[in-house]
Parts: structure tokens; C-alpha cells; sequence
């Protein structure tokens, strides 16, 4: 009976040996498409930007906390972190932020690649987002046009004013001299016409 036990034992052994061999790659393979998928499911998520949910974070921010997501979003595009391009877009158009800048922001925005909508991968919000943001940036620098001509048309304005004030200036004492040797003719014609009698 123990060399029953013993032989059975020894063949449940090998089965059990032979039922590993067989399952442990297809267990691997299994766990492999498992984390892929997961890694897959990740790198999707990881990708994909909230843009509206960012903006309206990054709003929330006081000013040592968004130079320090600066920093962090610098930092992260230095290292080829895909949302940082993105990140840093919203932080030079944020209107209180210390590289507030639109000019950059635009130039960044027009270098994100956009699929056209059908290929995007791109939610419909954010899309919607991304052509408002655009929209937005060019009536700001378009504003900002129109500002730098004001103040080009000011200052020319200004600077033809103060000739203007300096030729009136010049007449004003021209006047005055002239204003003078009247006074002076007045008292030499008093005087003649006071010695004539």
C-alpha cells in the first residue's frame, strides 16, 4: 500500500509538474495582455488632456502656486511629458500669471497638432476649447495690434503738439518783443511830439 501511495504520489507529482509547464506561459501571457491593456488603457488616459479642467484649476491658483506648476510644467515638457506643451499653452494665456504672454501661447497653440475632428482623439469639449482658446488669443493680439497703434498715433501726435507748443511758444515771445517796441515807439513818439510843442 505505501508503494501504491508512494507511485501514485510520484505520478500526481509529474502531472502536476507537466500541468505547470503548460499553464505557466499561458498564465504569463495572460498577465502580459492583462498589463498591456491596462498600460494601453494608461498611456490613452495620460495623453488625453482636459483642457477646460486644467484652465479652470489652474485659475483656482495663487501666484507662488502656479510659478511652482510652471516650474513643474517646464520641467516635465524638458522631459518629453506630452501634457506639458499643453499645460504650458493655458499658463501663458492665463491673464495672472507671471508669463502671461500671448503671442507665445498662440505660437504654441498653432504648433499643437490638431487632427482634423473626425481622426481626433480629442473630446468634443475639448476641441471646442482648443478653437475658443484660438479664437480668443487672435482678438487679444489683435487688441494688442491696435493698442500698439494708438500709442504710436499718441505719441506722433505728441510729438507734433510739442512742435506745435514750441512754434506758439516762439510766437508768444515774438509778440512780446514786438509788444515791447511798441511800447518803446509809443514813448519816443510821446516824447517828440511832447519837444514839437
Amino acid at each position: 500500500m505505501t508503494r501504491s501511495i508512494s507511485k501514485l504520489s510520484s505520478h500526481l507529482f509529474r502531472e502536476r509538474d507537466r500541468i505547470s509547464k503548460l499553464c505557466t506561459p499561458l498564465f504569463i501571457l495572460l498577465m502580459l495582455s492583462a498589463l498591456s491593456g491596462c498600460q494601453l488603457l494608461g498611456s490613452a488616459s495620460d495623453d488625453r488632456v482636459d483642457f477646460s479642467h486644467y484652465y479652470l484649476w489652474i485659475k483656482t491658483l495663487n501666484n507662488e502656486e502656479i510659478t511652482q506648476e510652471i516650474a513643474l510644467q517646464q520641467s516635465d515638457k524638458e522631459s518629453g511629458y506630452g501634457k506639458a506643451n499643453v499645460r504650458l499653452i493655458m499658463l501663458y494665456s492665463l491673464p495672472n500669471s507671471p508669463i502671461h504672454n500671448p503671442y507665445t501661447a498662440k505660437t504654441l497653440l498653432n504648433d499643437y497638432p490638431l487632427p482634423p475632428y473626425q481622426n481626433t482623439s480629442l473630446s468634443t469639449s475639448d476641441l471646442a476649447f482648443i478653437v475658443m482658446l484660438k479664437d480668443q488669443l487672435n482678438q487679444q493680439l489683435l487688441l494688442l495690434k491696435q493698442i500698439t497703434n494708438y500709442k504710436g498715433a499718441y505719441q506722433q501726435a505728441k510729438k507734433v503738439n510739442t512742435v506745435q507748443q514750441v512754434k506758439v511758444n516762439q510766437l508768444n515771445m515774438q509778440i512780446e518783443q514786438l509788444n515791447k517796441q511798441i511800447i518803446q515807439l509809443k514813448k519816443i513818439e510821446r516824447t517828440i511830439s511832447e519837444r514839437g510843442q
